[in-house]
């Protein structure tokens, strides 16, 4: 992984205070100075964006994760009404 995809990272789990042991399907990208970074643990989901200069974490977004997300759930209620 790139070095400072791996800072935007570890900025986020300092945040959150989960360790990179806990964190799964890890997901990281960069567009216009701010990485997005997602992941999840047996828990919750995670979502948040970085700051590309400072890594300071500007957002971050939490949900449950189940056997189904949230995400996964409204994909599949859209795709039943449409």
């Amino acid at each position: 992984m790139n070095r400072n995809y791996e800072f935007a990272l570890t900025a986020v789990l300092n945040d959150t205070g989960i360790s990179r042991a806990d964190a799964h399907l890890v997901n990281i990208e960069k567009q216009d100075g701010l990485y997005y970074v997602s992941f999840r643990t047996d828990w919750q989901k995670y979502e948040a964006y970085v700051d590309a200069d400072t890594f300071q974490v500007l957002g971050l977004n939490f949900m449950p994760a189940g056997e189904l997300c949230l995400d996964e759930i409204d994909y599949m209620v859209a795709s039943v009404v449409a």
